[in-house]
């Protein structure tokens, strides 16, 4: 899904953001500027697509909204525990894919798996344990359609059913890439259908200089990975595209720790570990990265005693750290929004199964109205101890589909309107929260921006006591579009009384 970098629209200085501490702004941090629609500009080709606010893609002008991140809800369910690993793969159980680790019927019960052999008929879902990345390959023969990448080895292995797998390629990715530059934990691979080819996510080291006073601590690792005593290295997040699976560039830094980030001491110590992009295929151009956050433990500002973690035999310093999980979103894959940077799912409270340490598991199954993801926790920082990695525990999490994020207006009310686009279709639909209160209404306009006759704002039966991921907008009465389909229209959204809308879209008549 990705391949041209185009630039992000910037949003025009209309646009005002309600100054409450749960908004978050159009220009996230570490984001580049949206770029404004321009008079004249080809109009959004939306399709029958559904369309998500991850971005002011769809907020020309906005008056008093605001995207919001919505944390998913912990079921704080131990589907599985022990020697897990900290990293995971959901897979969908098919009939002629026969490799897993895990099976479950009903989402929240799961069975380890021993040896190979296709799932039961009322399986609904799988899980791969370990840090290869499994994806299905378009452009392959039924022979090698299903490809496990390898980071760590640097290598691509390829089966017809997951029973047995063979080499595929090998050295997929320069010397310089591997570890100790990287390559080290889950990193990830897949066939991105947006751009028509095969695109990587791993992980770089990249490298930092540190004040003189952290040189003693830093120098034996400076100089024997990263070229100078005063030189230190945390985990960033590359991109690599590549036409031909056999051979990877040299990935690119697209997300890494700035100076909004915890730097103490004149080091930063945060760390995205684990690059989990999913391209989120139920909407138009969106992807979602589960951010893996590690804050190292450092000894020049935590009161904490150190001698009570391991130092490295080899480089001298401490590889331990406390992990959560960040929400980011991005429409090219490249540049990403992170938003008010809170923790998407946190710790859990002292002593819980996930109190230190947090590994998202790859993939999103949709399942009704909501979304199911999965996580390993671990009550015990990130050290490497035996011990504590048999208390891995693998849970789930609970969110409303589409509801990563959504537009939210306060109590008062607010208002947008989209830049012109044009659909196929007969009806609009809404992914959209009322609860008791709240109100809504859709006005059609067309591409200058005037009501359409018969789809005026005053003429849309208000939305009103509305709980719905496809609840259908009618204006007196009719909610009949096919004489615009085609045409280039806007959409002028009236959201009050705390309405949340996360996502839309035009469909055919069933």
């Amino acid at each position: 899904m990705e391949s041209a970098q185009p630039r992000m629209p910037k949003p025009r200085a209309s646009i005002r953001l309600s100054p409450l501490a749960a908004c978050i702004p159009l220009l996230a941090l570490g984001a580049p500027p949206l770029q404004a629609e321009t008079p004249g500009a080809t109009p959004i080709d939306a399709g029958d697509r559904n369309q998500v606010f991850i971005d002011g893609r769809y907020l020309q002008s906005a008056r008093n909204v605001r995207i919001v991140v919505c944390p998913p809800k912990k079921t704080d369910e131990k589907c599985l525990v022990g020697r897990l690993g900290g990293y995971s793969s959901l897979v969908i159980p098919r009939k002629d894919f026969k490799w897993y680790s895990a099976l479950t019927k009903d989402g929240v019960h799961w069975r380890r798996v021993s040896g190979f052999g296709p799932p039961q008929p009322d399986d609904i879902l799988g899980v791969i344990l370990g840090g290869v990345c499994l994806f299905s390959d378009p452009k392959a023969p039924p022979t090698e359609r299903y490809k496990l990448f390898d980071g760590l080895r640097n290598r691509i292995t390829a089966s017809s059913d997951g029973s047995d797998w063979r080499a595929k390629f090998t050295s997929v990715f320069p010397p310089d890439a591997r570890y100790p530059h990287g390559m080290d934990s889950h990193n990830i691979c897949f066939y991105d259908t947006r751009i028509g080819k095969y695109v990587a996510y791993v992980r770089v080291n990249k490298v930092y200089t540190c004040p003189p006073e952290r040189v003693p601590y830093f120098r034996k690792i400076g100089q024997n990975r990263y070229g100078a005593p005063n030189h230190y290295a945390r985990r960033t997040i590359g991109r690599s595209v590549t036409d031909d699976l056999a051979k990877f560039p040299m990935p690119t830094v697209v997300l890494e720790p700035d100076d909004k980030d915890p730097i103490f001491g004149g080091v930063k110590v945060m760390d995205f570990y684990c690059p989990q992009v999913v391209p989120y295929e139920h909407a138009q151009d969106a992807y979602f990265l589960f951010n893996c956050r590690y804050r190292s433990f450092e000894d020049w500002y935590l009161s904490e005693d150190m001698s009570a973690y391991p130092r490295s035999d080899t480089t001298g310093v401490y590889n331990v750290g406390a992990e959560d999980i960040e929400l980011a979103a991005s429409r090219d894959g490249v540049h990403w929004h992170r938003y008010d940077r809170k923790p998407w799912i946190p710790n859990g409270l002292e002593g819980s199964f996930d109190s230190k340490t947090m590994y998202m598991t790859r993939g999103i199954f949709v399942r009704g109205d909501e979304i199911w993801m999965y996580y390993i926790g671990m009550d015990d920082p990130h050290t490497g101890k035996k011990e504590a990695q048999d208390r891995y525990t693998l849970s789930r999490v609970v969110l409303r589909k589409d509801g990563f994020t959504c537009v939210e207006a306060p109590y008062e009310g607010g208002e947008f309107t989209t830049p012109p686009m044009k659909f196929t279709g007969k009806t609009l639909l809404l992914n959209i929260e009322t609860s008791a209160m709240g109100l809504a209404r859709v006005e059609i306009q067309d591409s200058s921006g005037k009501p359409v006759p018969s789809y005026a704002l005053e003429e849309c039966d208000r939305i009103h006591a509305t709980n719905s991921t496809k609840h259908v907008v009618t204006w007196r009465g009719k909610s009949d579009l096919g004489p615009l389909s085609g045409q280039p229209v806007r959409l002028r959204f009236e959201l009050q009384f705390g309405t949340r809308l996360y996502a839309f879209r035009f469909a055919g008549p069933s």
